[in-house]
């Protein structure tokens, strides 16, 4: 919704997020440091806000790539994995270091909610956006907005590429991961704990179902 909205409009918008997000990142500390159910929640909330900005920063068009043509008809798989990488690599050093410093901010304390979740979110993004390229059976270009719409020229669709044997070992991971997390709800032996791996857990459950559905 909101990078299909008008210039004036996105602008306060992703500046609102922005505002959110450096202040959920400020925080990343203290919440990690609070063994509570409540820092528990807050900080899922917390990495939501942190990816939603992530999330803005490349949609909206404000942080992408140096290369933001579409793909020439004549270009081999190697050129075209170069190009669509130039389409976004100014971006995926971001997420890495967001990521990188939210990891640092809470090493070896007691809440990892954030980092978690954060964690979840990047392993489903990076194997999508590989399973986009290399050829999926159906893909739905509406959600981006028209200045973004050169990407979907270095995507593949109409059938599913041999890297959805990979991406099922993804989906695996995912299941694994609702697996550990949801069952452990009635056994953590803090509330804290247990809402944690519960809220995760929700969010890679998430994602293999809508991996499923993408297979499907």
């Amino acid at each position: 919704m909101s990078v299909h909205q008008p210039s004036a409009l996105k602008r306060p918008i992703f500046a609102l997020v922005s505002l959110l997000a450096l202040a959920a990142l400020f925080g990343v500390e203290m919440n990690a440091a609070r063994h509570t159910t409540s820092a528990t929640i807050a900080g899922f909330a917390m990495g939501l806000v942190i990816w939603a900005w992530l999330e803005l920063s490349y949609l909206m068009g404000y942080i992408t790539g140096p290369i933001k043509r579409p793909a020439a008809a004549s270009m081999t798989l190697p050129q075209r994995f170069y190009n669509a990488l130039g389409t976004t690599i100014y971006h995926e050093f971001l997420v890495v270091g967001v990521v990188g410093i939210v990891c640092i901010l809470g090493a070896g304390l007691p809440n990892p909610t954030i980092q978690n979740t954060l964690a979840v979110l990047w392993l489903m993004r990076w194997s999508t956006k590989l399973n986009l390229f290399l050829g999926v059976r159906h893909f739905n270009s509406q959600w981006l907005p028209d200045n973004m719409r050169y990407i979907t020229s270095y995507l593949k669709a109409g059938k599913n590429s041999w890297f959805i044997i990979f991406f099922d070992d993804v989906r695996g991971l995912l299941h694994l991961f609702t697996v550990f997390f949801w069952p452990a709800r009635g056994r953590a032996g803090e509330r804290a704990v247990a809402v944690s791996r519960g809220l995760v857990g929700s969010v890679s459950g998430f994602g293999a179902l809508l991996s499923d559905d993408a297979h499907g």
